[in-house]
């Protein structure tokens, strides 16, 4: 006879170990202004207890150390990422300066420089800085959403939306916006589209993934960016309907 446990019932009845349904987010909190006026533009953005805070800096004029590699018609975009040594169980060398930091402040960047409309600031520099504060899971995603939210704070002229999410497979089932338990247990794919025309701008899988499961996941993990669009759009007009209310 198997051994049945806790959580096989759970599946049976497609129910989470943390009790969400397969298409459900965690609770999302959002925030802009969050370093007003000390930084041209900043955001939290919170998914269950994935905390993240981003901030933007300019367009400033281009710091000398850059100036010299420099194209004067063009506009630079730094992305810096860290996160706080207390954000996960992980053990890290270094914060900042680490390997992992470094790659994902470049793919953070890659996002920035597909959302933000370069022409508009010819030969200025865009900084921004996005600090992971804890991690449970979807951090990855977490930045880019926070970042967006802190880039349309700070007025820079934006094509889209740059939303994301992680997805997967587990059980047969396809399940979106997975925590650090679930992370473990199966693969994770962290999908990033721009909200208006769902083109597919990140892409990222962690641990393996059956090629015929990918359709769906993606399918999944793209309903799950128009739910998150849905929610930093609302952030987005509360901030502005408060400005406005500040104007009368």
């Amino acid at each position: 006879m198997a051994y049945r446990t806790h959580l096989d019932d759970l599946w049976e009845q497609q129910i989470r170990p943390d009790g969400r349904t397969p298409h459900e987010l965690r609770n999302i909190t959002c925030q802009m202004g969050i370093f007003h006026p000390q930084a041209s533009g900043s955001a939290s953005f919170n998914i269950g207890n994935t905390k993240v805070m981003a901030a933007v800096y300019g367009p400033h004029e281009v710091r000398s150390s850059q100036k010299k590699h420099h194209n004067p018609d063009k506009m630079i975009i730094n992305c810096e990422y860290s996160s706080a040594t207390f954000s996960s169980n992980e053990r890290k060398s270094s914060t900042k300066a680490d390997r992992k930091s470094m790659e994902i402040s470049s793919n953070l960047r890659s996002v920035m420089e597909h959302i933000i409309i370069p022409d508009i600031f010819p030969g200025s520099q865009i900084d921004v800085y996005v600090e992971l504060l804890q991690d449970d899971g979807g951090s990855y995603s977490a930045c880019i959403n926070a970042a967006t939210l802190a880039l349309v704070d700070a007025g820079i002229p934006i094509r889209d939306y740059a939303v994301a999410i992680t997805a997967t497979m587990s059980h047969s089932v396809c399940m979106v916006d997975i925590n650090a338990q679930e992370r473990g247990q199966c693969a994770e794919l962290t999908i990033g589209v721009l909200a208006q025309s769902n083109e597919i701008i990140v892409l990222e899988l962690a641990n393996l993934l059956q090629n015929f499961y990918l359709k769906d996941v993606l399918d999944e993990g793209i309903k799950g960016c128009a739910a998150i669009y849905k929610i930093l759009e609302e952030a987005v007009r509360q901030k502005f309907n408060k400005m406005e209310q500040s104007l009368v």
